[in-house]
């Protein structure tokens, strides 16, 4: 009886170990660090902290469980409760073209297309995943100093919304009733990331166009574009291979870089 016990325990610590093998074995290559948070004001705001302080020339992330003061496009408020997935890449001395924010929408759409293949979700132009019309994701690249930072929110265990976003804003959850592990979601998006960026860097967004065409929210619909005071009305479609979003306007296609807000009239 107690060789078998001995057994038993000796069977256990083989597996622990076995277990912190394989943990190691799934590090990133690409990132040498990821750094986790209970409570902080912004994951891209603590990846500026970081690389002003000088501590990190690697690669890295940042993840936190919540965020107090998230921060989307046009410094607008980003509700980031427990239960969503924020975290910040960060490149330093690393300066991307502006189409790295398309590719990460590319790269974020097929982590959830791994989980739930069959999912209607779209990447809406410039920096938004939506599912089932609503936005689930949103993604805000940004240079500081010689760096590069990526900053993802992605609603996905969240039960319920704030009451102004129920219209507007969905989770994974909400449209499966599945949680998902935030970890295992991050390591799988972290795989897709480093599997297809060097195709990134050597052909920037050009081989991904007709992945983004597959799943463009916009494609083929009448939509409003307000710019800078000016609004333009026209047929979404697709992106030009510098990421612009091209709308025909007046039979004669436009080439947008960047819009304050665009609306589906159609």
């Amino acid at each position: 009886m107690l060789k078998v016990i001995k057994f038993v325990k000796n069977l256990s610590y083989i597996l622990i170990i076995i277990k912190r093998v394989i943990s190691l074995e799934m590090k990133s290559f690409l990132f040498k660090e990821i750094k986790y948070y209970e409570k902080i004001d912004s994951t891209n705001l603590e990846a500026k902290r970081i690389l002003n302080k000088g501590c990190s020339n690697n690669n890295f992330v940042v993840v936190a469980k919540t965020q107090t003061s998230g921060i989307g496009r046009f410094n607008r408020k980003w509700v980031s409760e427990k239960g969503g997935l924020w975290f910040s890449l960060v490149f330093p001395d690393t300066d991307f073209n502006s189409t790295i924010t398309i590719f990460s929408s590319i790269i974020l759409h097929k982590t959830i297309l791994n989980y739930f293949s069959e999912a209607p979700v779209a990447i809406k132009w410039p920096n938004d995943i939506f599912w089932n019309d609503k936005k689930l994701a949103g993604i805000l690249s940004v240079k500081s100093e010689n760096a590069t930072i990526i900053g993802l929110g992605v609603n996905i265990n969240q039960k319920r919304l704030p009451e102004d976003l129920m219209n507007t804003a969905t989770s994974v959850y909400i449209e499966t009733k599945i949680t998902m592990n935030l970890k295992n979601t991050l390591k799988t998006f972290l795989y897709f990331f480093e599997k297809n960026i060097t195709e990134y860097i050597n052909e920037d967004i050009m081989s991904f166009r007709q992945y983004y065409k597959n799943y463009d929210y916009l494609y083929g619909k009448k939509i409003s574009i307000s710019l800078s005071e000016k609004n333009f009305i026209g047929q979404a479609a697709g992106i030009s291979k510098r990421g612009e979003l091209m709308v025909i306007i007046d039979n004669e296609k436009k080439y947008f870089i960047s819009a304050d807000k665009i609306d589906i009239i159609g």
